[in-house]
């Protein structure tokens, strides 16, 4: 989890300023998600915070970004229906929609209940203050966080789903 979190800090900390140069990336959206995510690696990783939550939230729901990348080369170098290439657009835009919903949705709310429960027992229990003194507002910071990219996801996905009825509909 160490590892992991050092490489979604570097990946985020570099989306973000990737992010800044591209004007559908640069939006407050998108920026503070990168943000969100590359400070709760940081503090994951500089105070020895939830590591084991990390393999979920910074591993398993960035398994659909796999297929959105793939999807995004239609954007540059767009398919011809029937192809073989659309069709493995058309795979790629089903699996991320299907992987986006079960990691960044569905999964997402599960271990989010872990992980508040996890905290707040510690938190209420003490355990928190004895073993990283003077640091239990960093997992106040993560439940904030965690709740805030929690909607950002169903927000993201109900974009998805616009997009989907839009298609659908031959709009």
């Amino acid at each position: 989890a160490t590892v992991l979190n050092a490489g979604i800090f570097v990946y985020q900390t570099w989306d973000f300023i990737f992010s800044l140069t591209i004007p559908e990336h640069s939006t407050f959206i998108m920026l503070s998600h990168h943000a969100a995510a590359a400070i709760m690696a940081y503090f994951s990783l500089e105070y020895q915070y939830i590591h084991h939550y990390a393999v979920y939230f910074g591993g398993c729901s960035e398994i659909s970004s796999v297929f959105l990348v793939l999807c995004d080369l239609d954007v540059y170098f767009p398919s011809t229906p029937g192809s073989a290439y659309g069709t493995l657009i058309f795979a790629c835009q089903v699996t991320f929609t299907f992987l986006f919903l079960f990691y960044r949705v569905i999964g997402w709310w599960k271990v989010s209940y872990h992980l508040w429960s996890d905290a707040l027992y510690v938190l209420k229990g003490g355990q928190a203050e004895l073993f990283r003194p003077g640091k239990s507002f960093i997992l106040y910071l993560f439940l904030t966080l965690n709740v805030l990219l929690g909607f950002l996801q169903v927000y993201w996905f109900g974009l998805i789903v616009q997009k989907i009825v839009e298609v659908l509909s031959g709009a």
